[in-house]
């Protein structure tokens, strides 16, 4: 039995081979010789042994322990390749190259859910009137009937109206002064609680409006329930108002505050968004959830800073010099806004592998909610349809405005009124280019989208991509859209494949349509047999290729007629007697060739 023993500054290596033809040969040896042997070996043979570095022969590894000079060495002069693991390092890269693409891309889907936000809140205002006012005039002018879309527009007035005569009785002043009595804690505990409770007032309001919208409209309801939603949607409008009539005020403490110590903890507030979202699994509806909520806060906190700004200069007679030295409060609180949300996007895209490209398709999902609202057709108010995907209700916010305008300002004054006209009309242009913009770039994505969704058609971008989405994914080609039914609920998985997933490969894939053939069927004798076998997603051929192939099929069935064909009898076989078309094989008679 072949034993080699190495030893290295008093650490000893045993390493035996062995062989499956010489079991024969261990068998003889006794335990007493192996353990004499390996004595001698290791005390005899230890000084004649020298390092020499680790190789491998084979499976076999030598192993080597260093003496203390030869470390140094090692460690000074050994070095490394990084091409060794090239496909780690690549997919790396990448990575990198998506985390510093994501605040770009989220800007983009941002800054369009931003305008349909603001198209939402100034149609309200604008052209919700006009709207109105035309329905009335039509209807008593019997010129237009009054229909669904006029009962809810005549409600949403409604419940502006009264909940602006209930917003009266509270005065801001007052409000103001208790909440700056207030110590910092309780102000940021505070402050917290109503960013929450103005959350979950947002996602429930919209099913109370439209509980209220189908109540009215749908014939077969009854007037009491008609009544009873709108007392509900009332008391929620109001209490709503009155929710963010607070944030404005707490915000307003806060940047009147000597110290601005609580300015600073608000915008810490922010930071500890980061640790409750960036450590949790996200899908692709979560995100786009998460990424709907951040449109509405971005919105919401810019409207409340106004609200701010509008306030401080009414106190101090439109001074231009306030205004800048407010100028860098306000600019701090935008920037830890943007980047606490580049950051929590950022992270939340990289631990879940989410490709960059995913907010092209919460892009094309909100464009798509324009398209449809301005389909003849349409089931809702686009406004509606905002405050569903965004948890964007406008309502409380317009009243909120209204309140705090009426008590600024003084409208007796004939200079008031005609500012207040002015800026009317100014609105009125402001939703008029608005609209025009959101509709223009809508139907840019709409139709980008319809594209992709012809190339995604073709054979190898269906396989590819399938291929690499998973097993179990389905065979359709068409592209699916990152969509849930209502805000805050959670949906299934998407089936195939969305345009994050066709445009992370783009370029692959694009590579590989130019550089791999497509194989045409081969024509056989039996084409006319697996016929119906044949692919139908590939490309169909032309006339003259298919008349070809008829005038080939017709051929080769012709010659098969005519080719003489030779039928001999089979030998005798005693281990096919059971098997029926053997035995009625031999029962047939002899055939003649055919010449």
């Amino acid at each position: 039995m072949e034993m080699n023993f190495h030893t290295n500054e008093g650490v000893r290596f045993r390493k035996v081979k062995a062989n499956i033809g010489i079991d024969d040969e261990c068998s003889e040896l006794e335990e007493s010789d192996v353990v004499d042997r390996f004595k001698e070996e290791t005390q005899g043979g230890s000084q004649d042994i020298s390092a020499s570095p680790c190789e491998e022969h084979g499976d076999r590894e030598w192993l080597y322990v260093p003496s203390f000079w030869d470390y140094i060495k090692g460690e000074l002069t050994r070095g490394y390749s990084l091409d060794n693991d090239e496909l780690r390092y690549t997919e790396k890269q990448k990575k990198i190259s998506a985390f510093l693409r994501i605040p770009i891309e989220l800007e983009k889907f941002l800054f369009y859910g931003t305008l349909q936000c603001l198209e939402a809140f100034c149609h309200l205002s604008t052209f919700l009137p006009i709207r109105l006012l035309t329905s009335v005039v039509g209807l008593l002018l019997w010129s237009r009937k009054w229909t669904a879309s006029n009962t809810c527009d005549f409600l949403k007035a409604f419940i502006v109206t009264v909940c602006s005569c209930l917003m009266t009785l509270i005065d801001t002043s007052v409000m103001y002064h208790q909440v700056r009595g207030q110590g910092v804690i309780k102000l940021y505990i505070f402050y917290n609680m109503l960013e929450v409770a103005d959350k979950l007032f947002s996602s429930f309001g919209q099913d109370i409006f439209d509980a209220l919208f189908w109540s009215s409209t749908h014939s077969s309801s009854s007037y009491v329930r008609m009544f009873v939603h709108l007392f509900i949607a009332i008391i929620y409008t109001w209490l709503h108002t009155i929710l963010v009539l607070l944030q404005a005020t707490t915000l307003n403490v806060a940047f009147n505050s000597h110290t601005q110590a609580l300015l600073a903890i608000m915008m810490s507030n922010n930071f500890v968004e980061l640790k409750g979202s960036v450590f949790k699994k996200f899908a692709k509806a979560n995100l786009f959830q998460m990424s709907c909520s951040d449109v509405r806060e971005r919105f919401h906190i810019f409207t409340l800073l106004a609200v701010v700004v509008v306030r401080n200069m009414m106190a101090v007679n439109w001074k231009f010099e306030h205004f800048m030295e407010m100028l860098p409060d306000l600019a701090l609180v935008t920037i830890a806004e943007i980047i606490v949300d580049w950051l929590k996007h950022a992270f939340i895209t990289k631990f879940n592998e989410i490709p960059a490209e995913v907010y092209q398709d919460f892009t094309i999902t909100i464009a798509f909610d324009v398209v449809r609202s301005r389909d003849e057709k349409a089931f809702s108010d686009y406004s509606d349809q905002v405050s569903r995907r965004m948890g964007f209700i406008p309502i409380p916010l317009t009243i909120m405005l209204i309140r705090v305008i009426t008590q600024t300002f003084d409208f007796t004054i004939t200079s008031v009124q005609l500012v207040f006209c002015f800026t009317w009309i100014l609105l009125l242009s402001l939703k008029i280019v608005n609209g025009i913009v959101v509709l223009g770039k809508a139907c840019r994505h709409v139709k980008r989208y319809r594209e992709l969704q012809e190339k995604a058609e073709c054979e190898i971008f269906r396989k590819r991509v399938l291929m690499r989405k998973s097993k179990s994914a389905p065979n359709s080609p068409r592209i699916s859209l990152v969509d849930f039914s209502d805000v805050l609920h959670q949906t299934v998985s998407n089936k195939g494949f969305t345009v994050s997933d066709l445009m992370s490969h783009w370029d692959e894939l694009n590579r590989s349509l130019e550089t791999t053939p497509v194989q045409e069927p081969r024509r056989t004798k039996s084409l006319a047999i697996f016929k119906s076998r044949r692919d139908n997603s590939l490309p169909s051929h032309t006339t003259n290729t298919e008349k070809d192939e008829k005038e080939d099929a017709s051929e080769i069935a012709d010659q098969s007629k005519n080719t003489p064909r030779k039928r001999t009898r089979t030998t005798e076989c005693e281990s096919l007697s059971d098997v029926q078309a053997y035995t009625m094989l031999g029962n047939a008679t002899e055939p003649m060739e055919v010449l």
